[in-house]
């Protein structure tokens, strides 16, 4: 089940402690602002969750490991392990503060792809290439 954001006001939206830290000018800072990820999360959102069962990870998250994994060519297990390790990657998939831990598991990024039809694959490809 996947529930779009109530439009309430979330703390980070005002202060986010990673955001503060970060050199604006990094190619991830850069992409994170490019990429319509509010538009994609309405678009993308009634075509990749069912409605029912357990909440869905959120679509910035899934998707921009996607992303990265896309444009830099890694397998699920590096691109996980590179998103542990850098704060820039891990402001580009949404996260508010720096965390050692894995985003997510190797298993939901399978399901989310296997979730993408054609059409978001297009998608996928069209924004990886256009992160330069």
């Amino acid at each position: 089940m996947y529930k779009l954001p109530d439009g309430q006001l979330d703390i980070y939206a005002v202060y986010s402690p990673l955001e503060q830290l970060l050199d604006t000018e990094n190619r991830f800072v850069r992409w994170a602002r490019e990429i319509p990820w509010e538009e994609l999360e309405r678009e993308l959102s009634s075509k990749l969750y069912a409605r029912r069962g357990a909440p869905a990870a959120p679509l910035r998250l899934t998707l921009g490991i996607t992303l990265l994994q896309q444009r830099f060519n890694l397998s699920d297990a590096e691109v996980l392990r590179q998103v542990s390790e850098n704060p820039y990657m891990q402001y580009f998939i949404g996260r508010n503060e720096y965390t050692h831990e894995p985003p997510c598991s190797e298993k939901l990024l399978r399901s989310f792809r296997r979730r993408l039809g054609d059409a978001e694959w297009r998608l996928v490809g069209k924004l990886a290439r256009g992160m330069r």
